[in-house]
C-alpha cells in the first residue's frame, strides 16, 4: 500500500486505508470524552492488552496474559482492573485451591477489530 498523495482527492480518506461503517449518523462527542477514551488508550500496554483479547477473546489467566505480553505483574494488574471496569473484559474468579482467576473479552472489545486492522493499515501506509 503506498501513502496516498496530498493532493489527490482521496488523500486523508479513510476509504483509501479501509472501508469501516458504522450504523446510524455520527454521534457527537464531547472533547473531554475523547480525552478520557484516549488517555485510558494511552496508558502503558493497554493497547497490546487489547489486541491480545480481541485476537483471542479467551478465557485466559492473568500467567499466561504475563507470559504472552511480557508485562509487569502491577501493571497487567493495573491494567485488567481498569479495562474490566470500563467493560472491556470480564473477570471470573473461581472458588479453589489454588484460586484461579480467568478473565475474557467482551463484545467491545471484540468490535475493536476493525479499528486495530485500520491502525495497523495506516501504520503500512505511512511507514510506522
Amino acid at each position: 500500500m503506498t501513502r496516498p498523495d496530498s493532493d489527490s482527492d482521496d488523500a486523508g480518506n479513510a476509504e483509501t486505508l479501509l472501508s469501516v461503517t458504522f450504523e446510524g449518523p455520527a454521534p457527537t462527542i464531547d472533547v473531554q470524552d475523547k480525552a478520557r477514551l484516549f488517555v485510558q488508550l494511552g496508558r502503558a500496554h493497554t493497547i497490546p492488552i487489547l489486541h491480545e483479547f480481541e485476537s483471542d477473546p479467551g478465557p485466559r489467566r492473568f500467567s499466561e496474559l504475563q507470559e504472552t505480553l511480557d508485562v509487569p505483574s502491577t501493571t497487567l494488574t493495573d491494567r485488567l482492573r481498569e479495562l474490566t471496569a470500563d467493560g472491556f473484559i470480564t473477570r471470573q474468579s473461581y472458588d479453589e485451591i489454588p484460586p484461579r482467576v480467568e478473565y475474557t473479552a467482551t463484545q467491545k472489545t471484540l468490535d475493536l477489530a476493525p479499528m486495530f486492522e485500520y491502525l495497523c493499515r495506516w501504520g503500512v501506509c505511512y511507514e510506522f
